[in-house]
């Protein structure tokens, strides 16, 4: 009987590519539509470390085992479970994507890897985005981000604020993603989207996830995305 192959190609070749580097892959569920790019990781929040290298990937890969978790925001790291954490926006982004009736869901659980993949712009981990080191961050730009893995995903959201720009002489996320710039939608925090030209690509840009992200914002980002995947 032929084995059940979790993992596509792109990302087993990812992974392989960035075994000798030890790359930083990032953590959630390789074969979904959506990826999220935060900024960087919280050097008080260290529980992905052991999943999101690819020395970690590589033996998931090997032994088509799954990899993504659901465990309880309470099980965030002690003193910083609060809805500040960015694991919690992804999670409520999730919800309002996937989930019909926001009332009925598991208002303490987090799953969203089921559903997501997230990776960092910056490999660096620091308690506050100011005070991190951005070595690295340029040649991960014109390498990880541009892998054929990274390529496929219908939807990306780049939550990583001035980490990456578009602006008059500066386009990076046209050129890295191969998309133009479609429109700005201005609500209590603002998001700009990007398409490919077939339409089949969304980019979203916007702040980081974190604390002070409005709810507003997250509920006008899922419906622009629930309307792109309807249509691919």
């Amino acid at each position: 009987m032929t084995k059940n192959v979790l993992y596509k190609e792109s990302f087993r070749t990812l992974v392989l590519e960035g075994i000798a580097n030890n790359t930083y892959i990032g953590i959630g569920n390789p074969n979904s539509k959506i990826l999220i790019v935060g900024k960087e990781g919280s050097e008080l929040n260290k529980q992905e470390d052991e999943i999101s290298f690819a020395k970690d990937w590589l033996p998931k890969i090997e032994n088509n085992e799954i990899s993504f978790r659901r465990f309880k925001k309470a099980d965030l790291v002690k003193g910083y479970s609060g809805e500040g954490h960015t694991w919690n926006k992804y999670q409520k982004l999730h919800d309002y994507i996937f989930t019909e009736d926001l009332d009925n869901r598991e208002k303490n659980e987090i799953n969203f890897e089921e559903k997501i993949f997230t990776t960092e712009m910056n490999i660096n981990r620091s308690k506050r985005a100011n005070d991190a080191p951005k070595d690295g961050m340029q040649e991960r730009k014109d390498t990880f981000f541009r892998s054929e893995f990274i390529q496929q995903f219908p939807v990306i959201i780049l939550a990583c604020g001035d980490y990456i720009k578009n602006n008059e002489k500066v386009r990076e996320i046209d050129d890295i993603f191969g998309v133009e710039f479609d429109r700005e939608y201005k609500t209590a925090q603002s998001f700009w989207t990007h398409y490919n030209p077939d339409k089949t690509k969304l980019v979203i840009h916007t702040r980081q996830l974190s604390i002070a992200v409005s709810e507003e914002l997250l509920k006008d980002m899922a419906k622009v995305i629930i309307e792109h995947l309807s249509k691919i």
